[in-house]
């Protein structure tokens, strides 16, 4: 068993989440290869501890199943919060986590939209991890994994009723496990929507909490709705940020996955109609159909290394693809995934250029942006000042625009190209996306976006590609 051991300190006023973990006995790894909590790939230093020496591709699965073994245990040795279960943004190695305080959430610092710090993305990585939680627990039948993904869905629960506004979800908690930042967004929105879905349909949920979970679904797509699609913020002087209704990429598949599942988890008919209306709303002079959109698919990131924020359109169209039963719509949906899946695939060779023995400065105490930080009084101001402390970060942090272009990117794009359904699309692309699963060192990792492995990779075994 793996044992962790958690402490917590106050510096310089802002709270300091120490998470280390003493290995007593080595993990089972999926494929019942025995794999130290630490391990995650290739040689380790004298002073890192066991070797575990991993097979090669060419064996078969047990050599990724180690990987993904890895990369699963080390997400949750530093990355999953031990009391409310969302997941952060960051950690050092050692585990280490800085929050912000309540204070500093209700004043806005850095910045009302909490970019780019711990908590900035819980609603959005519990909801996106919560499928390959999902896939784990399928394939394994743990009661371990069984748990990992109810407490994922814990996490999410609370993240959409800590808020004083209905439809608003929090984006993450500080230590006290209630003040959150003003501002959400779709990006959180859909992913929550989408993971809660995927947690509902599941055998995991008793009856008790499919009414709760399938309530908490409807009150925030009827809060969306009379907000006109656009989602709210939980405070003054702020309104909106984000939004469903755009014509776009960023809305159309997100929209129309609203409004199916919501149809489906419901049976109310008023969900289907309006999913019927929004595939044939009037389209703007100069925009393609919502239905065009989700036929086209992806737009490219590779430029932008944004898979990940094109991603839950994705796993909208995924959904949508799953739930829909009209010939010509279900037709339309694979279309725009497989269309997704060969933009996404341009990103895999990225994975290669990542050295795992890269040392440049990841800034895990995110305060230093507060120099930049001023009073926001509107969403305009607070998105300016955002962005200049991203530049900021990215300037005293270098080693977070590597993590993001060499590993976020090409893990987010093997989890697209998984997503589509036509098992020829993921034979051609499997073996770039395991090369790109077995090349990195997790525990080197200060990003926790490499869950995104884990979803690559239980879709391609239960797809039974590999």
């Amino acid at each position: 068993m793996t044992t962790i051991q958690r402490a917590t300190k106050t510096e310089r006023g802002q709270a300091v989440v120490t998470r280390r973990r003493f290995l007593a006995d080595a993990a089972l790894g999926v494929g019942g290869v025995a794999v130290m909590a630490a391990s995650a790939g290739r040689g380790r230093s004298a002073d890192q501890g066991p070797t575990v020496t991993r097979g090669t591709k060419a064996t078969g699965s047990p050599a990724i199943d180690e990987a993904i073994q890895a990369a699963n245990t080390e997400l949750w040795r530093r990355f999953v919060d031990p009391r409310w279960h969302t997941i952060y943004n960051h950690a050092d190695l050692d585990g280490t986590v800085v929050l912000p305080t309540a204070e500093e959430c209700l004043a806005d610092k850095p910045n009302a939209l909490s970019w780019d710090i711990s908590i900035s993305d819980g609603a959005m990585f519990g909801g996106l991890y919560m499928e390959a939680a999902l896939h784990r627990w399928t394939i394994t039948r743990q009661a371990a994994d069984r748990q990992k993904a109810s407490r994922i869905a814990d996490g999410l629960m609370k993240l959409a009723t800590v808020g004083n506004t209905k439809g608003f979800i929090a984006r993450g908690l500080t230590a006290d496990g209630s003040a959150h930042y003003a501002l959400s967004s779709n990006d959180q929105t859909l992913p929550w929507l989408y993971g809660i879905w995927r947690y509902l349909r599941s055998d995991i949920p008793d009856e008790v909490q499919r009414q709760r979970v399938t309530a908490e679904i409807i009150e925030v797509a009827e809060a969306l709705h009379s907000h006109g699609w656009r989602v709210p913020s939980d405070r003054a002087p702020f309104d909106y940020f984000g939004a469903f209704g755009d014509f776009g990429w960023n809305g159309a598949p997100r929209l129309l996955f609203l409004l199916k599942m919501a149809a489906n988890v419901s049976g109310d008919g008023k969900w289907e109609e309006r999913y019927h209306q929004a595939i044939a709303e009037k389209v703007p002079s100069g925009r393609a159909s919502r239905l065009e959109t989700c036929r086209k698919g992806m737009v490219s990131a590779l430029k932008t290394y944004h898979t990940w924020t094109a991603c839950p359109g994705v796993v909208g169209l995924r959904g949508l693809w799953e739930m829909e039963s009209d010939p010509a719509l279900k037709t339309a949906y694979e279309q725009g995934l497989r269309a997704s899946a060969a933009v996404a695939a341009e990103s895999l060779p990225l994975a290669r250029q990542f050295d795992n023995d890269d040392r440049q400065t990841f800034l895990v105490d995110w305060h230093a942006i507060n120099t930049l930080w001023h009073p926001q009084k509107s969403v305009k101001e607070t998105l300016a000042q955002a962005r200049k402390q991203l530049e900021l970060l990215d300037s005293l942090s270098p080693r977070r625009p590597y993590e993001v272009r060499l590993m976020r990117e090409p893990l987010f794009a093997a989890w697209v190209v998984t997503l589509c359904p036509d098992p020829a699309v993921l034979r051609q692309h499997a073996p770039a996306i395991l090369d790109a699963i077995d090349h990195y060192r997790w525990d080197r990792l200060y990003l926790s976006q490499f869950f995104a492995a884990e979803s690559a990779w239980y879709r391609l075994k239960l797809s039974g590609v590999v």
